[in-house]
């Protein structure tokens, strides 16, 4: 297996994803760079897809963003079959980012009884029953 340090469509998929995430949470490029411990220009390079981001860095621009580190490989073509899963509306992703945060168990049972019965008429069943 070669090792070059080219970049490729991957890379531009998660530059691109990166951004996204980035103007989503209201993050500058300057501060994000910082908080992953590149400069601003390197930061700029990997979300344009010209520069390639290490692994380390991919997980620290996670850390910084607060999200999954999953969500920079959206659009990417394994060639495997994977289980797809639908598109997340902006609403969904500040419920989703708030729900856990909420102390209370009784309260977050109660909030996605009310999403499921709003939804779809049905009510979710506990966990816990």
């Amino acid at each position: 297996m070669s090792n070059t340090n080219t970049t490729s469509e991957v890379d531009v998929i998660i530059g691109s994803n990166i951004r996204r995430i980035r103007e989503f949470s209201g993050v500058s490029k300057r501060g994000l760079a910082k908080a992953v411990g590149i400069s601003w220009s390197q930061m700029k390079k990997c979300e344009d897809g010209a520069r390639r981001i290490s692994a380390g860095s991919l997980f620290a621009v996670a850390r910084a963003l607060n999200c999954s580190i999953d969500e920079f490989w959206k659009g990417v073509d394994t060639g495997e079959t994977a289980v797809v899963l639908p598109e997340q509306s902006n609403d969904a992703i500040i419920v989703a980012r708030n729900f856990d945060r909420i102390r209370s168990p009784a309260h977050r049972a109660a909030i996605a009884n009310l999403i499921a019965t709003l939804a779809d008429g049905g009510a979710l069943q506990s966990a816990a029953e």
